[in-house]
């Protein structure tokens, strides 16, 4: 879709050597990347993995369609003409080439559409179903597409003066708008929610270092012997990587500390906030704290003897 526009596909072509070899190199990719995706949602579906055999079948598939696109493309002097562009024109050797890969998009929207809808029923997560969903009309557009394709084509070479409008065209236009966005969303919708969640969990990661870094600091200053925490400057502790390894790191030498110092003074909210550190760091919930006796106004050898 990139390489619709004339700018982008004259300057691409060009870097290619010209005579349209973009055109060439544009479908090949497409027939590859299509292999590549029928391969990755059909393993993800599949209880034991895609066998040797089917792999093998995909990539000769893939090596025989994109080697008899290379056959029609070189072979033949339509490639040098402006027809190229037009949607349907009335040559056989240009359908030929167009039909490998509308054979190819219509293999993989059958295979990853019925894979996808076989998966959807055992799937409980809404985000998984959603996704899945959205995948399964995306594919249905692609086939959309293909049919209507398959069928002006032939209708171009059986009819000189075809015209490709009506109906046709605002399904064929609709489908080729649809399936792109809706195959990108549902392939990216929960790998989306999954880099959401990495990304708050890095941001409360984040928050508690620094909040914990006066009161680790504080605490370590009289028994430096007990850190293997590198120090981090205010600015290193917005942007140091990681930033969930040096939170754990400093809660437990907070502890260490506490264990092996237990006549230090901590206020109610330094006790507050060690309580939230473990509760992240353990991934639970809050109000289910496994140490709220922290959060009592006592010392901290009383906590562990309490």
């Amino acid at each position: 879709m990139t390489l619709q526009p004339y700018v982008v596909y004259n300057a691409v072509d060009g870097l290619l050597g010209g005579d349209n070899v973009a055109y060439f190199s544009f479908h090949a990719t497409a027939i590859v990347t299509i292999g590549l995706l029928d391969g990755i949602v059909q393993e993800a579906v599949s209880v034991g993995g895609l066998t040797r055999r089917r792999n093998q079948v995909t990539a000769l598939v893939t090596g025989a369609i994109v080697t008899a696109q290379a056959v029609l493309f070189f072979g033949g002097d339509w490639r040098f003409r402006d027809q190229i562009h037009e949607a349907f024109p009335n040559r056989w050797d240009f359908a030929a080439y167009s039909s490998t890969t509308w054979i190819a998009m219509a293999l993989f929207s059958v295979s990853v559409g019925a894979a996808c809808v076989s998966d959807l029923r055992l799937q409980h997560r809404l985000i998984t179903r959603a996704s899945l969903a959205l995948v399964v009309l995306g594919c249905l557009g692609a086939l959309v597409y293909t049919i209507v394709s398959f069928a002006s084509v032939t209708a171009a070479l059986l009819s000189p003066d075809f015209s490709f409008d009506g109906w046709p065209y605002t399904a064929y236009h609709i489908a080729l708008a649809t399936a792109p966005v809706c195959l990108g969303l549902g392939l990216g919708l929960t790998a989306m929610e999954v880099g959401i969640q990495a990304l708050l969990k890095t941001s409360r990661d984040r928050v508690l270092l620094w909040r914990i870094t006066p009161l680790w600091e504080r605490l370590l200053a009289g028994s430096p012997e007990l850190s293997i925490e590198r120090d981090l400057s205010h600015v290193g502790l917005l942007l140091v990587r990681a930033p969930g390894a040096h939170l754990y790191r400093r809660y437990v030498e907070v502890w260490d500390s506490l264990l092996l110092n237990p006549d230090q003074s901590l206020t109610v909210s330094e006790r507050t906030l060690i309580n939230a550190a473990e509760n992240h760091v353990r991934a639970i919930p809050a109000a289910a704290s496994i140490v709220t006796t922290l959060a009592r106004p006592v010392t901290p050898r009383q906590d562990h003897t309490s």
